[in-house]
């Protein structure tokens, strides 16, 4: 998958999504004009109807994106886990998936959550924040990197696992509801990389205790040449030359649990 082909997929979800409000419209006014539902028909119907338009608005929205990209997008055989650039998108979906890019446009890997299931759309986003979660980290080809095990809750607290299953690391969240604390651990509990940024997350870095930068989290601003293929808020991570393999599958389990509500 490429850039073109994300934002064919998320069009396409919109369109249908929007057609599925509509046909809910439609049959609650049948209902209505029968006198199997009672009620104010305008208060029923209105939510869907709304809901439809919006889909359909952000369905033509991806379409024009996909008219503006340019014609030939590069290919790449780069792994995940040596790229410093790194752009975030998230796929519609029940629960968290999302999609890594590099900023050419081609998919570096996915970060998807393992109980992805149907009556999860149900479910809404901050009853979803406190269930606990299994994601996967998977490069391009669908390769198992990194498992993340989230427990029940609302302040995050991560177990961090490699892809033969064992412990690299784990994050714990401080409570606090204005703005994100904790602490990156170290397999054996050391305390490593300490978390502060703001509840927003348009902007932090993540630096070892000894003042070491690990990886810096951006949007809202990007290279021009990014811009002709990535939306300008697209989130983009990037992690210092120096830094090992490790480390940056603890900043996407961070990315994970952080990021979860922004699923759909």
């Amino acid at each position: 998958m490429n850039i073109r082909e994300y934002y064919q997929k998320t069009s396409n979800s919109n369109f249908h999504a929007s057609w599925i409000s509509l046909v809910l419209a439609i049959v609650f006014f049948i209902c209505h004009a029968f006198t199997i539902i009672p009620g104010n028909i305008l208060l029923i119907t209105a939510p869907f109807i709304f809901l439809s338009i919006a889909q359909f608005v952000s369905h033509r929205i991806y379409e024009n994106r996909i008219k503006e990209l340019p014609i030939e997008l590069i290919e790449t055989n780069t792994s995940l886990l040596q790229t410093e650039h790194v752009l975030l998108t998230f796929m519609p979906a029940p629960t968290l998936r999302l999609l890594l890019f590099a900023p050419n446009g081609s998919l570096l890997g996915e970060i998807r959550d393992l109980n992805m299931k149907w009556f999860m759309w149900m479910v809404p986003n901050f009853l979803s924040m406190l269930l606990p979660k299994r994601y996967e980290l998977v490069n391009h080809e669908g390769h198992l990197l990194a498992k993340y095990y989230i427990k029940r809750g609302l302040f995050n607290k991560v177990t961090i696992l490699d892809h033969q299953g064992g412990v690299i690391g784990f994050y714990q969240e401080n409570k606090s509801l204005v703005k994100i604390n904790g602490m990156i651990y170290k397999f054996d509990g050391t305390e490593w990389m300490p978390v502060q940024t703001s509840g927003s997350l348009t902007s932090f870095e993540i630096k070892t205790k000894e003042g070491e930068k690990v990886v810096s989290y951006q949007e809202g601003w990007m290279p021009l040449e990014w811009g002709k293929r990535f939306k300008t808020n697209t989130p983009i991570l990037t992690f210092s030359s120096n830094v090992e393999e490790s480390p940056k599958i603890i900043i996407f389990g961070f990315c994970a649990a952080t990021l979860n509500h922004r699923s759909n």
